[in-house]
């Protein structure tokens, strides 16, 4: 049971503990927070008590330490935060209220809070609320995507589709010429357009399955890595290329999906080669909680101005030179996100690019 709160044993008595018992049960953040006022009466700050396992996950902050904080007392400017005004608003006024909020520096003067929360303030007594917090962040980040596969159809599926639509009109005027040269290139062009079209059905669908539910398990990379070098071998020996694996570790991941990024990385530094034969590194480090993981190749590279917008749905770098539709970074970072871990681009030193991601280093235990 989550330590006692002196106040709220005033308040409630003998219930304070059954109280405690059963919002300590809950999966979503609970938290109290009394009022402290000067001689006047006004609020002069607002001191935090109970707490729930729930919210000491969410803030990062242990149980033990999070009763008995003095908000202003800590961090002064706490005061101009809407959050901040909101508490002492329904203290004074004894309405609750509710209101979706976002955060995203990841540090408050409560705890560590990042992501998108539905937040119930409800009285409690005459100088306390209670906070109540349900986490929206994942459902609004699909709510978004699913913004993105609205204006993939309605952007990117569109012009395949007109130009397919265009190609057969003129095909079916020629007709009755029959297979003249030029009607068998109009042929070739709705073939043509008609697998485009696919490939970007295809890829939406792709995008739309990866990194939704992680099979999670140990993981030994350095052997998912020679299954993705094994089915790139041919593609390798056809460009005279080079792929270099250094030991890899075991971390704590979907198999699958995260060979897919693997697979994709790679792939992309044997395709974006440049006039020399392409050459690949993969290798790891530990970086505090994370092992990063590095994939440098000797290509053509990405444009600065780009490095973000790459691993956007359909978002090519290099526009029709090299053959894809631009799915397969937008895949690696939603996967990679839901490990997660995080992912980006930068300039190799001497050309070429290296794919940099992260994912959560095992607990010692784990």
């Amino acid at each position: 049971m989550s330590p006692a709160d002196p106040r709220l044993e005033a308040l409630f008595g003998d219930g304070a503990s059954a109280f405690r018992t059963a919002f300590d049960l809950l999966p979503d953040p609970v938290g109290i927070v009394w009022a402290i006022r000067d001689r006047s009466g006004a609020i002069a700050d607002l001191q935090t008590g109970y707490s729930n396992p729930a919210m000491g996950r969410t803030i990062g902050v242990p149980l033990e330490a999070s009763i008995g904080r003095r908000l202003l007392a800590e961090v002064p400017q706490f005061t101009e935060d809407e959050t901040y005004q909101r508490l002492c608003r329904v203290i004074e006024t004894g309405r609750p209220e509710a209101v979706e909020i976002s955060v995203a520096s990841g540090r408050g003067p409560v705890g560590r809070v990042r992501g998108t929360f539905l937040h119930r303030v409800i009285p409690l007594g005459t100088d306390g609320v209670l906070s109540l917090v349900t986490d929206l962040t994942e459902q609004r980040r699909m709510e978004d995507e699913l913004r993105d596969y609205a204006n993939v159809a309605a952007h990117d599926l569109r012009e395949p589709i007109m130009a397919a639509g265009f190609f057969t009109d003129l095909l079916a005027q020629r007709l009755a010429d029959g297979r003249t040269p030029e009607n068998e290139q109009l042929l070739q062009s709705v073939r043509r357009t008609h697998a485009r079209a696919r490939t970007l059905v295809d890829g939406v669908l792709e995008y739309a399955r990866c990194g939704t539910s992680l099979a999670v398990d140990a993981v030994d990379t350095s052997e998912l890595m020679a299954d993705v070098a094994a089915s790139l071998a041919s593609a390798v020996k056809r460009l005279d290329g080079r792929l270099e694996v250094s030991r890899l570790p075991t971390v704590r991941a979907d198999q699958a999906q995260l060979g897919r990024v693997f697979q994709n990385l790679v792939a992309n530094g044997l395709k974006f080669h440049a006039d020399e034969p392409p050459r690949v590194t993969v290798s790891a480090e530990r970086h505090d909680d994370s092992w990063l993981f590095n994939v440098r190749d000797n290509g053509i590279g990405v444009p600065p101005e780009l490095a973000d917008d790459i691993f956007s749905m359909f978002k090519r770098a290099h526009g029709d030179d090299v053959e894809g539709c631009g799915i397969g970074l937008a895949v690696c970072r939603k996967i990679v996100e839901a490990h997660g871990g995080v992912i980006w681009a930068e300039p190799a030193d001497v050309g070429g690019t290296v794919m940099r991601f992260t994912v959560p280093a095992p607990h010692p235990s784990g």
